[in-house]
């Protein structure tokens, strides 16, 4: 079994997990299933977003 453990609150950073989305194709199934189960898209806001919005 494999889990991805992103660090706690305040450790984000714009663009987090997109190495991991652009080169593992169950990683980016698991973006899109969030993104599905979410009702938006926080990949946009992940990869492209402000520090802010994170």
């Amino acid at each position: 079994m494999i889990a991805y453990v992103f660090p706690g609150q305040g450790a984000q950073y714009v663009g987090m997990g997109k190495e991991m989305h652009d080169h593992y194709h169950t990683a980016r199934e698991l973006f899109q299933k969030a993104n599905s189960i979410l009702g938006f898209r926080i990949t946009d806001v992940m990869f492209e977003g402000t520090e802010e919005d994170l």
